[in-house]
Parts: C-alpha cells; structure tokens; sequence
C-alpha cells in the first residue's frame, strides 16, 4: 500500500510539470475567488432566502426579514454574472497561461480563446430569425456546466495560437526580410482560430441544439436511466458521476433521486402507514445516494475538508478548506474542486471515487439488513450533508448514526492521501 501511495505521488508530481496541467491549474486558481463568491452567494440565496432553503424552512426567514423578494433578486444577480461567465474565465485564463509558456501574446491568446468557447456556444438555431428567438449564447455551457469544454478550448487555441503566430512571423521574415506587424500576427491567428470554431459550432448545431457540451452531457445521462433497486447500479453510475466531475464535467448524470417516481412512492406509502420501514423502494439512488455517499457534494468532500483539517501542514490546502466549509455544509463544493485544487488531482482522485463508494456499500448492507429504515421525506437540497438521512427518515436516530459512520469512514479514506500531498514540499499548490 506504502509503494502504491508513493507511486501515485511521483505521478502527480511527473503530471503538474505538464504544459498543459499547468495552465489548468493556473486557470482554476484564478477562477477560485469568482467561484468561492458565487457559492457564498449560494449559500444565502439558496439556503436561506429561497423557499426550498434549509434555513428558510427552519427559522421561517419569510415571515419576519423585510424586503425578502428584493435580497433574493439583488443575490440573483450576483449568481448569474458569476456563475454564468466562470467557462469563459477558465477559457480565457488556460489559453493566456499557454500562451506564456510559448512566449507569444498571452493576453491575446487569451481573448481568442474566450471568444472561441463563445463561437461554440452560439445560439445557432436563434441566427437568422425575424424578431427574438431566445437568447444568442448557450447560456448553461457558460458556467460551472462548461468548464471541462474551456479548458479543452483554452489548451486548443493557446496551442494553436501560438503557434500560428510564430510560424507566420517567420514565414514572413524569411519572404519578406521584415518583422510581421503584432497586428498582422493577431487578426491572422484570431481569423484562423473563428474560422475554425465557428465551422465545428455550426456544424454541431445539425447534429442538436444544445452545443458540443450539451451532446456530451445526453450522451452521459442515457447511463443512469432506469437504475431501479440494482445497487451495484447506483454504486456504479455513482463512482462513474464522481469521476466526471473530476474531470470538470460537472453533473452530466443527474445522482439525485429526490423526485423520482419511486421516491414518491415510498412518501406515499410513509404518508399512509406513518414510517418508512417497509416502504416499497428501500435501495434506490435516493435512499443510497442522496442519503449517505456524498456530503458536501460530489466526492464527500465534506470529509476531505475534515481530513485536511486532521492531516494536511499545506497552509494553502487549510486556507481554502477553512474559506469552503460552509458551502460544503449546504452541498455547494465547486469552490474546494477549483481552489485545492481536487480537479485534475491524480492523488484525490482515488478517494473522491472511492468514499461515496464505501458509503454507498455500507448504506446497501445496513438498509437491506433493516438497522436503518431508507429515506422516504424529501428534504431541502441545502440541508447539510450528515442531517440529509436523519430527517429524510423523519428524525430516526439510527439514521443520523449511520450518516456519522460513513462521514467517518470518509475521513479515513481521505487522510492517507491528504497526507502524500505533504510531501508536495511545502509548496502552495492551492489557491
């Protein structure tokens, strides 16, 4: 166990001296303080101001805070300019960083690969349409939902870029014994990289409306229908969702189960009989999944941000745990993927899989075993990680003690890894 650990740690260090990983990681560094904004945000509009928010329902915010309707559209505002720009930033930031690395013109690598995801996401079906047909841009590809796609388009266009700048610079020396104009070398380079973009967006249009991300993300989701009472399913479609959101593809397989029509059945059947033990459904997704596999969002980073606290001396990894532990409480970890970062992070890798898998299995066995009855009360999406069982069970304590083992578990499994990234050398590799 002791060789694989430290094989997985020369890995991660032979990986972070890539080109390429280093602008990544470079361009979620920047976009961390954006998104740890937005998730603040979150947590009050979400959490408290909202309707459905946990805090919302628990202290009846609604009925005495004056002015709610105003507080919920001035957060509103916020969340979308954040939210709904943090693709373009990350595009825009990976494709600068290349760029320098080349030893071209970083900030107009830059604004050519913003520009590009944007030509991606065009509205396509909306051009060329008499009077308003929606909006011109693919307005869900531009946050967090984009972000695997811009930093594909900003490592593409920084390479392509910049090296379409150095072989026109030399190509027109050599012919014409004078230095290319920066201007020349810019609108040459941003007319080749639109051309492109531009044909492969329109050209993805024929194929579906949503954009390139869109047909990635239905191609991902036809893996979770009809999961049904397979627990080796839900295990499965879980620990692949997890993966994927390593990779940036935030929530391409929707693992909340809270609505689906078997959830409203064992309400219906604890609404009629007063208890959820023998409700029909007792192994879904939402008894396993929502339930007990991840706090604090996908990958359980509930229990990372605990494990850091217990076992990382990186004073930038208990910075950002320090700055994102509230949001994770309310299942908003966006801000801990991008700020340790968790993304693109062979070391996390390994537990951000394997801890809502664990838990998942102890869910399983305990449920089907009848020491805990399944969830059947739907709850808030904000309430906070460990008390999602206890109340979904309508305060059964048995509930809540499992939530604190798989919580615990969690923790355990993430400390070994917490602490081979100690041997990082004291370096910040957080935000």
């Amino acid at each position: 166990m002791v060789g694989q650990l430290r094989g997985l740690w020369r890995l991660n260090q032979r990986v972070n001296q890539w080109r390429a990983m280093r602008a990544v990681r470079e361009a979620l560094r920047v976009a961390y303080p954006f998104i740890l904004v937005m998730a603040l945000t979150d947590v009050i509009g979400q959490g408290c101001l909202s309707k459905s928010g946990f805090f919302f329902q628990i202290y009846h915010i609604g009925s005495w805070l004056p002015g709610i309707t105003l507080w919920r559209q001035a957060l509103q505002a916020v969340s979308v300019v954040v939210n709904g720009l943090v693709a373009v930033m990350i595009a825009f930031t990976t494709g600068h960083y290349l760029a320098r690395t080349y030893h071209t013109e970083p900030l107009a690598v830059g604004m050519m690969s913003a520009l590009a995801f944007l030509t991606l996401n065009v509205n396509y079906s909306a051009l060329g349409q008499n009077g308003p047909t929606g909006s011109s841009f693919l307005e869900a590809n531009l946050g967090p939902q984009g972000i695997f796609l811009s930093i594909l388009v900003g490592l593409g266009v920084g390479w392509l870029a910049s090296h379409v700048m150095q072989g026109l610079a030399k190509w027109w020396l050599r012919r014409h014994q004078v230095a290319l104009s920066w201007t020349s070398r810019i609108a040459w380079s941003l007319i080749v990289v639109l051309s492109l973009t531009v044909a492969i967006g329109y050209g993805l249009s024929w194929i579906g409306g949503g954009g390139i991300n869109n047909l990635v993300y239905l191609s991902l989701q036809t893996l979770n229908t009809n999961l049904g009472h397979d627990g080796l399913r839900i295990l499965t479609m879980t620990a692949i969702s997890n993966g994927l959101w390593w990779l940036g593809l935030i929530g391409p397989i929707d693992v909340a189960g809270n609505s689906s029509v078997t959830s409203l059945q064992n309400l219906a059947y604890a609404v009629q009989h007063g208890s959820g033990w023998d409700a029909p459904h007792p192994v879904t997704l939402h008894t396993l999944g929502d339930a007990y596999a991840n706090f604090g969002g996908a990958g359980m980073t509930l229990a990372l941000i605990i494990a850091i606290w217990i076992g990382s001396r990186q004073a930038s990894y208990r910075r950002v745990a320090n700055q994102t532990v509230i949001p994770n409480l309310l299942n908003l970890n966006e801000p801990t993927l991008l700020g340790l970062p968790v993304l693109f992070n062979p070391v996390l890798l390994v537990p951000f899989v394997m801890a809502p898998a664990v838990n998942i299995v102890l869910a399983w066995a305990a449920i089907s075993w009848k020491l805990v009855p399944p969830i059947v009360y739907p709850v808030p999406r904000t309430t906070p990680g460990p008390l999602v069982a206890y109340l979904g069970t309508g305060g059964d304590w048995r509930a809540l003690l499992l939530s604190l083992l798989c919580l615990g578990v969690s923790v355990v499994i993430y400390l070994p890894f917490v602490r081979l990234l100690n041997d990082a050398g004291g370096v910040d590799h957080a935000a």
